[in-house]
């Protein structure tokens, strides 16, 4: 064999061990590359779900937000209703209390309370008292019930109050505290 022939085998061979070398090298680089590029596209899938269940349970909580101050809100506005139409209402029935003060179904409301009380204290001494604005009716319900009455300093919106002194009782049969019990009490 001759040099030419000596010098073109080992350029084959030189050439084939390069490009088997190289084929090689190049299959090497080629999967490093695939596996980084599969990490990088995993990791942007994480970053990218970690960011919408980020966003979503940011919107999950301002939607949140957003019904607890509509339903703070319609609370108040149904709690202002409320209120409004109970005030209302009592002085509607303040008015008609007033209308059933001027009956003679008042008159005799009076005199049942006053015989209701004065069977209360079995004999013992009672004080009774009406209302300023009943003391109109006060001489004739001294007649009826046959008992002295006093007119109380203070208003109570009609009915009577009474003190049984030595029970220490204080019977309160007034309108007025019984609207008040019931304003007290109304819910809707």
């Amino acid at each position: 064999m001759e040099n030419t022939e000596k010098l073109n085998n080992f350029s084959k061979w030189a050439l084939e061990a390069a490009n088997k070398r190289s084929s090689q090298d190049m299959r090497r680089f080629t999967e490093e590359l695939e596996r980084q590029t599969e990490e990088f596209r995993e990791q942007k899938r994480k970053e990218l779900t970690e960011c919408y269940h980020m966003e979503a349970e940011k919107r999950r909580r301002e939607l949140n937000r957003q019904i607890s101050k509509a339903l703070t809100q319609q609370k108040r506005r149904l709690h202002e209703h409320q209120q409004q139409k109970k005030a209302e209402l009592f002085a509607l029935v303040e008015k008609k209390i007033l209308a059933y003060r001027k009956t003679d179904a008042y008159d005799h409301y009076l005199v049942s309370k006053i015989r209701m009380v004065r069977e209360f204290a079995k004999g013992e001494e009672i004080e009774i008292y009406i209302d300023p604005k009943d003391q109109k009716k006060q001489r004739y319900l001294e007649q009826t019930c046959v008992c002295f009455l006093l007119v109380s300093a203070e208003e109570f919106g009609g009915g009577i109050k009474a003190v049984v002194r030595s029970k220490n009782i204080l019977i309160d049969e007034s309108l007025g505290t019984r609207l008040r019990q019931e304003r007290e009490a109304y819910t809707f």
